[in-house]
Formats: C-alpha cells, sequence, structure tokens
C-alpha cells in the first residue's frame, strides 16, 4: 500500500478523496504557524483531578539506570511540538526520562519510520522498506521509541482496508506491533461478508481489539482547514465531496471582483505550500506533495463522492455479480503523450501483472528482489487481470469482498504506457529516473493540466491541459455541463513559501488562492473580508506511535505497558490546548462519523477516569520484565 504525507496538509489540496486515498500516512499539523509552544505540563505537578501521587519516583532498569524514551516529532510546526512537549512531560510523570527529537517530516520517513533486516542473508519474510521483518530483526537507522507527528488512514469507507497497519505483515506496520487478538481473520469476515448487519460484528471486534492492545496511541482527528480566496466557487465541506476540483472557478467576491455570471478560465490558481515534492514516480511516491502535483496531470481511474458512489474518470468499475469479479470499462478517448497513442487494456494489464504484481511480488521481470511498487501488498487480494477487450479488462480476486470498488487498490490509480515500462525492463532504478515520469511527458490528454516547469526549491507549474478528455463526456448521465469547459485556470501552480506567517499573509493578500490554516490563525483568518474558511472532514486519525522493533523499549512489546503510557497521556489536553479545539480525541481506529464506527467494545485511554497515572505507574511495575522497579528519585 502507499506511503505518503492535521490540522491539513502542508497546503496541500485535499481535492476529492483520491488525492487521500493513495496515501495511508500524512504529517499531523503541517499547515500550523505560531503555536504554544512551552505550555507543556511540569512532569512534577499534580494533574488537574489530583489523583496523581507521583511524588519522586524514578523507573530504574536493569542496568541501574533511568529509562530514558526517545520521542521523535516533526519539528517546524508548533502545533505539533506543544502536542510532543505535553505528551513527554506526561509520560515524565511516570518516572521515565523523555527526550525529545524534533526532525523533519522528510527525515522522519527516511530514518525512523523505514527499516531493515540486522542478520545476514534475507529475513524469514519481508513487507516492505516499512516493515522489513520479524521486530525481533530489523531496526530503523534512527532509533526511537515513542513518534509523534504522523496521522494514520482510518479508510472510513471500507475499513477493512485498515489491515495496512494492524497485522504483523502490514506494509505499513513499522512499528512492530503483533496483535494478540486475530484481527486478521476478524476482517476477512467483514470483507467477504455482505449483509451489512452481519458486518457489523467483526469489525466491532476488531475496533474493541485495536483500542485494548493499544499498537499505538489512538490520540485525535481533525478536519482539513484551508483558506480559499472568497471568490473561489466549488469547495464543499463534506469527506469525498471535492472530488470535481477540476470544474472549480473563480466567480465574484462580496466586492464584485472576479468572474460573473458563471465558469470561464482564469489566470491561475495558487497553493501556498511549505515544501515541493520528491519526485514523480508514483507507483513509489505515494506520498501527499507527490500525488497532489502528479494529480493535476492524471486523473486517475475513477473517484468515489460524499455518497460513496464511484464517479468514473477514466474507467468504470462494475460487479460481474458475484462480488469477487470486477469489469472495468475504459473510455475510448484516453490519449497518452510522447506517441504511446491511446490507453487501452493492455497498459492496465501490464502494470497490474509486472509493476504491482499479483502474486506478492515472487514474479516479475526487475532486477530487484521486489519490484518496484511500494502497491504490492495492495494487489495481493487479485487473484487474477485478464484483457477482455481493447478497451476493457477484469480482475478476479481471491475472494468476496463487496466493497473493493471503494478500497484502496484501484480507485485512483494512476498508469503508465506498457511500452514505457518494458523500455527500461530489467532495469528498475532506470525507471524510476526516466524523464517521462521526472517531467510527466506521457500525461497526454488525461489530466486538466500539463507539467510546464518544476523547481524543487520553488515551484510546480502546470498549464490548462486543451486536449483534456473529459471535455467530451459532459453529457454523459454521471457528469454536467461544468465539465464541457473544465478547467477554468491557466495555470495552476504549487508556490513554496516556507514560513507559515508569510503564507497566511500571502492568502490574505490575493497573492494566494488557498492555503491551509493553522489552528492558532483560525478565528483571526475566518473573520477576514478576502478569506472562506472550509472545515474539510478528513481520514486521518493522530497517533503516537510505540516502537516494538529491536531498537525500540523492548518493554513496549508488552500490551499493558502500551496501555500505561496511553493511560497517562491527557487526550484533550492534545485537542484543546494544542490543536485549538480544531480536533476530537479518539480511542480507536474509526473516525464517529463512520458508518461503521462502533464504541460497544472500545477500552478508553487518556480521558476522565482512564487518564490515571496512579494506575499507569502501577501496571510499569507490575509488567515490565525482571530487573524494572521503581526508587525515589
Amino acid at each position: 500500500m502507499p506511503l505518503g504525507t492535521t490540522v491539513s496538509g502542508d497546503g496541500i489540496d485535499p481535492g476529492g478523496d483520491a488525492v487521500a486515498r493513495r496515501r495511508l500516512l500524512k504529517a499531523v499539523g503541517v499547515g500550523t504557524t505560531v503555536g504554544i509552544a512551552g505550555c507543556g505540563r511540569d512532569g512534577g505537578n499534580e494533574d488537574e483531578d489530583g489523583d496523581d501521587d507521583s511524588g519522586d519516583v524514578e523507573l530504574i532498569g536493569p542496568d541501574g539506570t533511568q529509562v530514558e524514551l526517545v520521542l521523535a516529532c516533526i519539528e517546524g510546526n508548533d502545533a505539533v511540538e506543544t502536542a510532543a512537549e505535553i505528551i513527554a512531560a506526561e509520560v515524565a510523570d511516570l518516572g521515565v526520562a523523555v527526550s525529545l527529537e524534533r526532525v523533519s517530516y522528510d527525515r522522519l520517513l527516511r530514518q525512523y519510520v523505514r527499516n531493515r533486516y540486522l542478520g545476514d542473508g534475507d529475513p524469514e519474510w519481508t513487507a516492505g522498506p516499512n516493515n522489513a521483518g520479524p521486530r525481533e530483526e530489523t531496526a530503523s537507522e534512527s532509533a526511537w521509541d515513542l513518534m509523534f507527528g504522523v496521522a494514520f488512514n482510518t479508510y472510513p469507507r471500507t475499513p477493512a482496508a485498515i489491515d495496512a497497519f494492524w497485522l504483523e505483515r502490514a506494509p505499513t506496520n513499522y512499528y512492530g506491533y503483533v496483535p494478540e487478538a486475530d484481527i486478521e481473520s476478524r476482517l476477512e469476515a467483514f470483507r467477504t461478508t455482505t449483509d451489512p448487519d452481519e458486518r457489523r460484528a467483526p469489525i466491532a471486534e476488531v475496533l474493541g481489539a485495536l483500542s485494548e492492545e493499544q499498537p499505538v496511541n489512538f490520540l485525535a482527528m481533525s478536519d482539513d482547514v484551508i483558506g480559499y480566496r472568497r471568490s473561489v466557487r466549488g469547495p464543499v465541506e463534506a469527506y469525498g465531496g471535492n472530488w470535481d476540483r477540476a470544474t472549480w472557478y473563480v466567480g465574484e467576491d462580496r466586492n464584485g471582483n472576479g468572474n460573473e455570471g458563471g465558469p470561464t478560465a482564469s489566470d491561475e490558481w495558487v497553493w501556498g505550500v511549505e515544501g515541493e515534492a520528491e519526485g514523480l514516480y508514483f507507483p513509489e511516491r505515494t506520498d501527499s506533495r507527490a500525488t497532489a502535483r502528479i494529480g493535476l496531470t492524471l486523473d486517475g481511474a475513477y473517484d468515489v463522492d460524499e455518497n460513496d458512489t464511484v464517479r468514473p474518470l477514466w474507467m468504470d468499475i462494475t460487479d460481474a455479480g458475484s462480488g469477487q469479479v470486477y469489469v472495468c470499462e475504459l473510455r475510448d478517448t484516453l490519449r497518452w503523450g510522447d506517441d504511446y497513442g491511446r490507453m487501452t487494456a493492455d497498459d492496465w494489464v501490464y502494470q497490474i501483472e509486472n509493476v504491482h504484481t499479483i502474486d506478492g511480488g515472487r514474479d516479475h521481470p526487475w532486477n530487484e528482489p521486489t519490484p518496484p511498487s511500494n502497491r504490492v501488498d495492495d494487489w495481493a487480494a487479485v487473484e487474477n487481470v485478464e484483457r477482455t477487450g481493447e478497451f476493457e479488462f477484469q480482475l478476479e480476486l481471491e475472494s468476496v469482498n463487496p466493497d473493493f470498488p471503494l478500497e484502496p487498490v484501484l480507485w485512483g490509480s494512476y498508469c503508465a504506457p506498457k511500452e514505457l515500462y518494458e523500455a527500461h525492463v530489467p532495469d528498475a532504478d532506470a525507471l524510476r529516473a526516466s524523464d517521462a515520469f521526472a517531467e510527466l511527458s506521457f500525461t497526454g490528454n488525461l489530466g486538466p493540466y500539463t507539467l510546464e516547469r518544476w523547481d524543487r526549491t520553488r515551484e510546480f507549474v502546470t498549464v490548462r491541459n486543451e486536449e483534456y478528455y473529459m471535455r467530451e463526456h459532459a453529457d454523459d448521465d454521471d457528469m454536467d455541463d461544468a465539465w464541457r469547459d473544465a478547467p477554468y485556470f491557466e495555470r495552476y501552480r504549487y508556490r513554496v513559501i516556507g514560513d507559515r506567517a508569510d503564507r497566511l499573509e500571502a492568502l490574505a493578500d490575493g497573492e494566494l488562492t488557498a492555503t491551509s490554516v493553522p489552528p492558532e490563525r483560525y478565528a483571526d483568518i475566518r473573520g477576514t473580508e478576502a478569506v472562506e474558511i472550509y472545515e474539510i472532514p478528513q481520514p486521518f486519525l493522530t497517533i503516537v506511535a510505540y516502537n516494538q522493533r529491536a531498537n525500540g523499549w523492548a518493554e513496549l512489546r508488552t500490551r499493558e505497558v502500551r496501555q500505561a503510557l496511553s493511560m497517562a497521556v491527557e487526550k484533550p489536553a492534545i485537542t484543546e490546548d494544542a490543536f485549538r479545539g480544531l480536533a476530537e480525541w479518539t480511542h480507536t481506529f474509526q473516525p464517529r462519523w463512520s458508518s461503521w464506527y462502533d464504541d460497544s467494545q472500545i477500552t478508553p485511554f487518556g480521558v476522565d477516569e482512564s487518564y490515571n497515572k496512579d494506575r499507569a505507574r502501577e501496571l510499569l511495575a507490575e509488567h515490565t520484565t525482571s530487573g524494572y522497579e521503581y526508587e525515589p528519585a
């Protein structure tokens, strides 16, 4: 499955749901500016309820010294750093020393999330660079124990897709969790059962087991808070409601500025962002910065709207009747650039079989142990792919799955020409580094914009695609007239403005069309004449990860130890003090607004009576291994 990058992103266009679907991880609060750093709790104070009798004690380890944990967090975002300070102070109240390491998001992914096998030869198994093998035999480049600043995609439409996080061999299980409950069979029962009522029991069991086992501390969820120029027409405050962003335009604002009477082409759309993407090779580059930019030039297979309705873009997908075989029908108006001709079923079948693969990456033509894709695990659910016509192919799943069109496999997927791949076989590195991907030169009429230039330190600039295929489909039953002249901007660009205060000033001055708004500026910006604030529900849940691999504190492999740490962190302090009330605390891995949310088996931590440091210290004293004990400081 794809790896990637809340209070909103780094000015990243939330677009439709496709961009969110194409990433599992997201940086928390990267759009935030001035925070309240320094307001973290004093480790010696009593908590608000007065139930903290910590005294001056230290948890001493077998080596005779105080236990010290490393908390890695994303730097440069005051709300995130403030939350990390609160977490560090709360854990320190348990008699544990906590050192805070602030690093960039990209470095966090490279040196803390990614891990490698420590032995000789090959591991017993591997699930990719973020889960290199058994937890006792693998470690990240930089050691850590706790991690804050990453949010996980809860997949509220298709919760069986959370197996990307919560199975031992899950591709995004970078923290080395080994579940005690049989989560895999429960998710499989949910996935293969078609009766909606019967599906509720297994997902409730999974949500309950996760809350009890605490593989991570399920902390909070928040909306994407985006400031748009008030004259922008199109965005809505609904999860999945912005799938049609290619039809957005500039209308009149309160002062009569802008276009009158409906959509007409305007000069440009400018997103203010913190930094640029690192690459555009989409089989592997699925972070939010990359996917947002790629999505300007490539629409992807299809999208899903706020009503869970499939909206065909390049293709439509239909159930052949069994919930196990799906027919994918491409539009016949799709054309590649670089003289590759028309997009056909052959392109998709080749990419699925030889790049993503459907056998777990065992059989492929590349000169590396695994194929050049980080979506191998996604496609392992497909048993067979078959071309059934020039513009039609068929997917046969290993088992019944009525939710397949809504799962993160084909939905929003990009494709590249078969001939492009074949030209680089077997050299995977040459494929990644090819000009075709670096310049997105093969995108043809397949997206609303075409890449004009990319300065990785300053801007990513696209121009209106005069050949955009969707204009030919405005009269289709599932489309409307707004697509007839889409898109409605001559240029669409991401402009790097590293300082958050400068981004907000540029938005207020009309230099930007949109950027993310930090919690502490929410009230100020919402009242400005030039800016309209949208709070857009998103599926990412902020967590505190517990490193259970070889270079993490070994005691974190014990459920009760993880429970103790979660019990010691007051979640409302994070949501109110750090995120200014623009986040909602959670106890398990679904948002409350999900139709699959069920709290009947939930074990709470960190709220009301479940915020209890005395009990947390008791758990540490009782469940750490021999050689650990509390001593006076």
